[in-house]
């Protein structure tokens, strides 16, 4: 299946909800500052980039190990010639 970048919905979520937290009587924030982490969350928390993150998504090409090694053997079996090549020699 062929997917476009408009096609894309990306659902960009926090990895802490310091906010919910607080509103919980399980505030971080002090635990945090003490510990120098307030950095870190800051970075997490930062801008996601959702044209780059759709550029890539739909230029990903995932392939599977076993069933790749099957489709070389395959390709030998009918083409012996090709025994010893690159799955790009391959084509």
């Amino acid at each position: 299946m062929k997917l476009e970048e408009w096609q894309l919905k990306l659902q960009v979520e926090n990895p802490v909800d310091f906010v919910s937290l607080a509103r919980h009587d399980f505030d971080l924030s002090s635990y945090l500052r003490y510990h120098d982490l307030s950095g870190y969350f800051t970075m997490l928390d930062g801008p996601s980039y959702e044209n780059l993150v759709k550029y890539f998504w739909v230029r990903a090409e995932i392939y599977n190990k076993h069933a790749a090694k099957a489709e070389e053997d395959h390709m030998i079996l009918l083409h012996p010639e090709l025994k010893g090549k690159s799955r790009a020699e391959m084509g």
